[in-house]
C-alpha cells in the first residue's frame, strides 16, 4: 500500500447515497443519527385499557367509568390525560360499559415513554460500520430514507492461461475450468465490492499487459490470476513491470509464496489517469494459495477502499484431533473442518478441528473446511489435543 501511495495511488473512499432498503451489507459513508425520537410519542406496551394512574392506595379492586378509561392495543398512542395502560387479562366490564380492575396500576405502566429507544440526535451507527439487517430497521424508524455509503469498489479479475476454459465449457485433454474466477470474484462480492471478471487471457505477455491497462481504468484493485511463478510460461512479473511496478516477489506464507504485489497503470492512452496508481496483486493459479493470498492481500484492500477496517471475525479456540507438522520458516494456512467435542468426552475446548490432507490444488479440500489456521512462522510440530486458535471463514461455520 506504501508502493501504491508512492506511485500516486490515493485510497480514498467515494460516496454515494442510496435508498435505505438497499443498504444491506453497503459500508457507511458517514455517521448515522436519529432525526427523531422513538417512539415519537407515549404509546401503549400492552393491548388493554388506557386510565389516569390509580392512587398508590388501589392495588385491590376498583372500578371505573366509562368516561374514565379508553381502549388502546399495542403501539397506540396514549389518550389525553392518561398515562397508564391496564393489560386486558386484569379487566372485567359490566353490561353498563364500566370496567372493574385487579392489582396495582401506578403512572407509567405499561406505557413507552417518548425516546425510550432512543432520543432525536442520538448516534446510532458510526462511519465505516457494515450494515446489517437491523441497523437498516434502526435507520429507517429514525428517519432516514436514504443512507450515505462508500462507493463499491471494483476488483478486476483477469484469468490467464493457455489451458483455462470458461466455466461450463467443454474440456479437451490438459484444459482446465477457470474455478478460480468463479472462487474469487464470489469472495470480492462477500467483501462488498464489485467483481470485473475479464475474459480468459492467454499466455501471451502484450494480451495480458494490455489488459491490465484497460483493468486499471475501471478498477480499484486488478487482480491477475496465475502466472507468477517462475514456470516457461509465466510472464505475470514481468508484465506487471510493464503495466506499472512490480514491488514484492513471493511472501513466506503457504500455500501461496508465489505471489506478486505492484500497481498498474491505465498507460498513455489515458493519459488523464496515467498519474494514478492502481494495485495490483498476481495470485497464484492453485485454488487453495488463491484463496488464502485473497484474505491476506485483497480483503485489507477491499475493506479500506470502503472505509473500514477488514470485518472482525472472532478467533475460535479449537482442539487438534492430530498430529500436524508445518514448516517453520513459513505461515502455513490451513484450512480446518470443525465439528462440536462429543459431551461424554474430556475435551478442553467444547470445538475439535481437523485439518485437511494436504495440497494447495485441492479445491474440495477448501469446500469442507470452516476456517483457517494460520500456522506462525517458528511453529512446527503440535501434538493431538493441542490447542489452537482458528479464524472462522465467512459463513463456513456447521
Amino acid at each position: 500500500m506504501d508502493a501504491c501511495a508512492a506511485a500516486g495511488w490515493r485510497c480514498v473512499p467515494a460516496a454515494e447515497r442510496v435508498p435505505v432498503r438497499d443498504g444491506l451489507g453497503r459500508v457507511t459513508a458517514a455517521p448515522v443519527r436519529a432525526r427523531w425520537p422513538a417512539p415519537r410519542a407515549a404509546c401503549a406496551a400492552m393491548d388493554g385499557i388506557a386510565i389516569k394512574a390509580a392512587p398508590a392506595a388501589a392495588v385491590g379492586v376498583w372500578q371505573l367509568a366509562a368516561a374514565e378509561f379508553a381502549w388502546v392495543d399495542t403501539g397506540d398512542p396514549m389518550p389525553p390525560g392518561m398515562d397508564t395502560v391496564v393489560e386486558r387479562e386484569r379487566v372485567q366490564f359490566a353490561a353498563d360499559g364500566n370496567a372493574q380492575i385487579t392489582g396495582p396500576a401506578p403512572p407509567g405502566l405499561n406505557v413507552r415513554a417518548i425516546g425510550e429507544d432512543f432520543p432525536a440526535g442520538e448516534l446510532l451507527i458510526d462511519a465505516g460500520h457494515r450494515l446489517r439487517p437491523a441497523d437498516l430497521a434502526a435507520a429507517a424508524t429514525a428517519g432516514h430514507a436514504t443512507l450515505e455509503v462508500a462507493r463499491r469498489p471494483v476488483a478486476a479479475i483477469i484469468p490467464t492461461g493457455d489451458e483455462i476454459r470458461p466455466v461450463g465449457s467443454a474440456l479437451g485433454p490438459g484444459e482446465v475450468t477457470d474455478s478460480n474466477s468463479l472462487l474469487l470474484s464470489s469472495r470480492a462480492g462477500e467483501t462488498g465490492a464489485r467483481p470485473l471478471v475479464s475474459d480468459v487471457q492467454p499466455d501471451n505477455p502484450d494480451a495480458i499487459a494490455a489488459e491490465i491497462r484497460r483493468a486499471a481504468l475501471r478498477a480499484d484493485v486488478v487482480l491477475v490470476i496465475a502466472g507468477s511463478s517462475a514456470g516457461r510460461s509465466d510472464h505475470t512479473a514481468a508484465v506487471v513491470g510493464r503495466a506499472g511496478g512490480l514491488t514484492v516477489r513471493g511472501v513466506a506464507v503457504r500455500p501461496g509464496h508465489p505471489v506478486l504485489l505492484g500497481y498498474a497503470r491505465p498507460g498513455e492512452a489515458h493519459a488523464g489517469r496515467g498519474a494514478t496508481a492502481v494495485p495490483l496483486i498476481g495470485i497464484p493459479g492453485y485454488p487453495l494459495a488463491a484463496a488464502v493470498i485473497f484474505e491476506l492481500f485483497a480483503v485489507p484492500l477491499l475493506a479500506a477502499l470502503q472505509g473500514r477496517q477488514p470485518a472482525d471475525r472472532l478467533w475460535q479456540r479449537a482442539q487438534l484431533t492430530c498430529e500436524w507438522v508445518s514448516s517453520p520458516d513459513v505461515e502455513d494456512w490451513v484450512p480446518v473442518s470443525l465439528a462440536p467435542a462429543p459431551a461424554d468426552e474430556d475435551s478442553s475446548s467444547p470445538v475439535l478441528a481437523t485439518p485437511g490432507r494436504r495440497g494447495a490444488g485441492s479445491i474440495s479440500r477448501l469446500m469442507r473446511a470452516h476456517a483457517w489456521w494460520p500456522v506462525p512462522i517458528g511453529k512446527g510440530k503440535f501434538t493431538r489435543g493441542a490447542l489452537i486458535d482458528v479464524l472462522p471463514m465467512p459463513g463456513a461455520l456447521p
